[in-house]
């Protein structure tokens, strides 16, 4: 089962199923009755919460009603394919993990649901698999790294298909992954790039602008990954080799390639979407970048935003302060 198909799938749903289950205070539900726990009137309310997802806003109240057990049954075999549940015949039970991470569904809260998804899907995507490949969290991944090697990284994707307007990321796949959408094409069609949005925004690979638009911004999704960093200075080196093992679908992570040369492929060059990331960070006060000691200093890396290099910036050191302090999000 592949995370963007079906395009059913909530991450709140999800976080419905896994409190029932707790709630429910035995050692496995019967599938049926656990779908029937969350659709249809819970999972009216957790797409109501998700109301800023644009191929949700206008869903009629009858339509999410009728819909709510195909996205309960379509949440539940995610959390299956990300290892969050298990099921035997018609049981369906936590996994050992879930199980020690919560006891009570107050535990379940919307950033602990984010965050363990978040590590699931990282952990579920294949680094071997070929672009277009439908398994685990793979899609997402490759998703991932294709908006965030794309180039001209705040120019949002706004639409799937090409239009005279707007940045299309069909026209992008097109261009890196080859002709054949089925095969090769991590986002085949309009309904799976809704759940790419969705599921980049939420697990904090994205940043959503407007009302339709995505930039690559990881920036959440490494504060999520970089708890135990201790504050100080690290050479930009050694700093981005962590941000590689925290969030491996950046720039040197496992997950992290394109179909053949990814745009800022030079060791010396950042990805647009890191670059992005790290720029972010500092605004938000997480960390200050400073220029190389020396301009014979190897170990430096330049962020670049445009094309044209009027944004390039040469950073050689980062200082880590670790601050919690953000405008919004995790």
């Amino acid at each position: 089962m592949a995370l963007l198909n079906p395009p059913d799938i909530l991450p709140e749903a999800m976080r419905y199923h896994v409190r029932a289950l707790l709630a429910l205070r035995q050692p496995h539900a019967d599938r049926d009755e656990l779908i029937g726990l969350v659709a249809p009137r819970g999972l009216t309310e957790a797409m109501e919460s998700l109301s800023a997802a644009a191929d949700i806003t206008d869903a009629e109240p009858d339509d999410l009603r009728t819909g709510g057990a195909v996205i309960a049954g379509a949440s539940l075999d995610a959390l299956r394919s990300l290892g969050v549940v298990e099921q035997d015949g018609s049981r369906v039970m936590l996994s050992a993990a879930a199980a020690d991470q919560w006891k009570k569904p107050g535990d379940v809260t919307a950033r602990a649901m984010c965050l363990l998804l978040l590590d699931a899907a990282l952990q579920a995507a294949d680094p071997e698999a070929p672009y277009g490949a439908a398994s685990g969290s793979t899609d997402l991944a490759q998703a991932t790294v294709l908006l965030h090697t794309a180039g001209q990284s705040l120019r949002p994707f706004d639409r799937f298909e090409s239009a005279p307007a707007g940045r299309s990321f069909a026209t992008w796949q097109l261009e890196t992954c080859g002709p054949d959408r089925v095969k090769s094409w991590p986002v085949p069609n309009k309904e799976q790039w809704l759940s790419f949005r969705r599921w980049a925004a939420y697990l904090g690979l994205a940043r959503p602008v407007g009302t339709n638009g995505l930039i690559p911004d990881a920036s959440e999704a490494l504060i999520a990954r970089l708890p135990a960093l201790q504050p100080g200075d690290y050479d930009i080196g050694d700093f981005l080799g962590r941000c590689a093992l925290a969030v491996p679908v950046l720039d040197g992570g496992a997950l992290w390639r394109g179909p053949e040369a990814p745009a800022g492929s030079d060791a010396g060059i950042l990805s647009g979407g890191l670059s992005v990331s790290l720029l972010q960070l500092e605004a938000d006060g997480f960390m200050t970048m400073a220029r190389p000691k020396s301009d014979t200093d190897r170990d430096s890396r330049i962020l670049r935003l445009r094309p044209d290099r009027s944004a390039d910036r040469l950073v050689g050191t980062v200082t880590w302060h670790a601050t919690p302090v953000r405008r919004g999000g995790l």
